[in-house]
This record gives structure tokens, sequence and C-alpha cells, in this order.
């Protein structure tokens, strides 16, 4: 399963908006409704999933599913 499937799989737990309609170049959290606090618990599932950590301060980043899947494959890469 690449990174896009995983990612989106967590979402769909912390979503009430139907996975395959977010668009990954558009903004995540306004699309799909999501809070910073909810956004924090899918952070945890992500990091869990992938063996990552994510500091807060990276948080800020991540406006896009794109931006999400970006890091998460930096960061198992490095």
């Amino acid at each position: 399963m690449d990174t896009k499937s995983q990612v989106l799989d967590i979402v769909q737990d912390y979503v009430d908006f139907p996975v395959e309609e977010i668009e990954p170049d558009k903004s995540f959290k306004a699309t799909v409704g999501m809070d910073s606090f909810i956004m924090i618990e899918m952070v945890s599932s992500i990091e869990d999933r992938f063996g990552i950590s994510i500091p807060n301060g990276d948080l800020k980043n991540f406006n896009t599913l794109n931006d999400i899947i970006s890091y998460i494959d930096y960061r198992k890469s490095a």
C-alpha cells in the first residue's frame, strides 16, 4: 500500500467526508472541516502507522493532502 492510500485510510477514521473526494492540492483542513484537536489525533495515528515522530511545529506545514504525503515520504527516506 502506498503512502497516499495509507494516509487516506487514517483520515477516513477522523472525518465525516468521503476521502475519495479530497483533492490532493486543495486546503486539507478546509475541505474536510478538520479542527486542530482532530488534526493532532490524526497525526498521532500517522506517527504510529509510519514509525515516525512529527514535531508539533511541523503541523503548520500540513495544508494539503500532498503536503502530508510528501512529509511522510521525506521522513521515511531520511
